[in-house]
């Protein structure tokens, strides 16, 4: 009866089975994954991923004087994810001009570092939705500004904004199609 007992719990037959059935399922997800045997009546997705670029608009900008040299800026972009996925707008960068001189720049967001970095910063965009992002520094007037300063407080300055935006785009199957785009726009 004991030599019954040893042919059960032979810890040598238990540890060759559980190595036959991994290198197993190894062979068969790397069979599957490359996508080299097509099952009955499993549909394989054949077409590329296809990424739309974000689009990005000027809202508005607002101008209030805060004393004599400083004025406040509120840049509000609206940004639209025309893709059938979500998107993650990471970060916005922009430099903001009237007439030749650049007034102020900004950020909107922060780009996630490393894979396990938080997304606190980012902005996410479900499929064909808007979002609105403002964005609020300070302009001081000098010698070199002051003509386009004042014509921003008296509301007929022209402007200009020029930057990039970085976005991902997740499809379905976790495949992530990163973009960077450049923008000019102007106002109004």
């Amino acid at each position: 009866m004991d030599e019954e007992r040893k042919a059960i719990v032979n810890p040598k037959a238990i540890y060759a089975a559980g190595a036959g059935i991994g290198a197993a399922a190894l062979a068969i997800f790397f069979i599957l994954g490359s996508g080299s045997i097509q099952l009955p009546g499993i549909q394989q997705n054949t077409a590329p991923f296809q990424v739309a670029n974000l689009t990005i608009a000027l809202k508005d900008i607002e101008v209030k004087r805060l004393d004599e040299k400083n004025a406040n800026v509120v840049v509000t972009f609206t940004v639209y994810n025309p893709n059938r996925n979500a998107a993650v707008l990471e970060t916005i960068h922009y430099l903001l001009y009237v007439d030749q001189f650049q007034m102020t720049s900004g950020d909107i967001g922060e780009s996630p570092e490393g894979f396990v970095a938080s997304q606190a910063g980012t902005f996410t965009l479900v499929s064909n939705s808007t979002t609105t992002l403002p964005d609020s520094t300070v302009v001081v007037r000098n010698n070199l500004t002051a003509t386009a300063w004042d014509s921003m407080l008296n509301e007929t300055a022209k402007y200009k904004v020029e930057g990039t935006y970085m976005y991902r785009v997740t499809s379905a199957n976790f495949e992530t199609t990163p973009g960077e785009m450049e923008f000019t726009l102007r106002f109004p």
